[in-house]
């Protein structure tokens, strides 16, 4: 013990690294390639036509690029739309193969120049209406039915719930003098409705720059239900975006700012809750999150959005 006491900490220190790296061993995992599934991302918002995007899924370990998104559009499939009265087949639609009246609709669409967006030889194709026979309502219930060329099968529902709108917006001074001047902050107030089970969600837009989800763009009502109370909102930004603390959720004086509130249904919210997690979960510590999909036969969501409140105003 006397001969123990007398080596310095710091030696010991030396001695515990030296035989922790000397005890490590190289593992190899040969992970197995993931089964291929379809990816569906699709819509349908009051007053407006239903889109539909079909993809592949990619590994997760492997690469991606935009070329490879590009690729990977399902094509040639027929895609159906069902309200329980109307059933409407939608139409395949890729940007290098639409006129230019089509592309402003599109574009229109997705709250967005894409023209400016788009990545040079980037191809992006949906399935839609552009003579809409069916335009989403509030209330009612939508079947999504999708069967590929090569005999897959995909179903989904989702529902328009009854809007619920903001009560008010407005914008606040950043609380630190050296900001105050130059960056605004945005706040609303909602009175929720007295009947548990609403859930919300938000989207930003920024003068002509795209109208982006929050990062965490999802909110239900289990605390506020039945409640007046007024919040702030972040504004949005793309997930690879630079982060801030001083900025981050800001506007700029004399922004053009459009703020899009919506209502959704419970399968919707836990989608969009589920993968705002999963994104902002990463690290070596973090565990495997699962995400919520409404997809039978795939992977992805089909949600209903019912537009409570979409204002645009310059920021003082």
């Amino acid at each position: 013990m006397t001969v123990l006491r007398k080596i310095p900490l710091l030696t010991w220190a030396f001695l515990i690294a030296f035989l922790l790296t000397n005890c490590q061993k190289e593992i190899t995992v040969d992970l197995p390639d993931p089964v291929e599934k379809i990816v569906v991302e699709g819509s349908i918002e009051t007053g407006s036509p239903p889109f539909v995007i079909l993809n592949r899924n990619y590994p997760y370990f492997g690469q991606f690029n935009v070329d490879l998104y590009s690729t990977g559009f399902v094509r040639d499939a027929v895609v159906k739309v069902s309200d329980g009265s109307n059933t409407v087949t939608l139409t395949e639609l890729c940007w290098s193969e639409l006129t230019d009246v089509q592309k402003d609709f599109f574009a229109a669409q997705f709250g967005a120049t894409l023209p400016d967006s788009l990545p040079a030889n980037f191809d992006f194709c949906l399935y839609t209406l552009f003579a809409p026979t069916m335009v989403g309502q509030a209330g009612k219930n939508y079947t999504l039915d999708i069967t590929t060329t090569d005999g897959q099968h995909l179903t989904a529902n989702t529902t328009i719930p009854m809007p619920v709108p903001l009560d008010s917006v407005w914008v606040q001074p950043h609380n630190n003098p050296e900001f105050a001047d130059t960056l605004r902050r945005l706040w609303t107030q909602l009175t929720d409705p007295d009947t548990l089970g609403n859930y919300y969600r938000y989207y930003t837009q920024r003068n002509n720059e795209p109208l982006y989800p929050g990062l965490r763009s999802v909110f239900d009502d289990l605390v506020i239900n039945g409640k007046q109370f007024y919040f702030p909102l972040d504004k949005a930004q793309p997930q690879s975006a630079d982060f801030d603390i001083d900025t981050y959720g800001y506007f700029h004086t004399q922004d053009t700012l459009r703020l899009k509130w919506v209502t959704v249904d419970k399968k919707t919210y836990d989608f969009w809750r589920s993968l705002e997690f999963s994104a902002s979960s990463g690290g070596p510590f973090s565990s495997i999150v699962q995400v919520d999909f409404n997809i039978e036969g795939g992977m992805g969501v089909w949600a209903g959005y019912s537009i409570g409140t979409d204002t645009t105003f310059i920021v003082p």
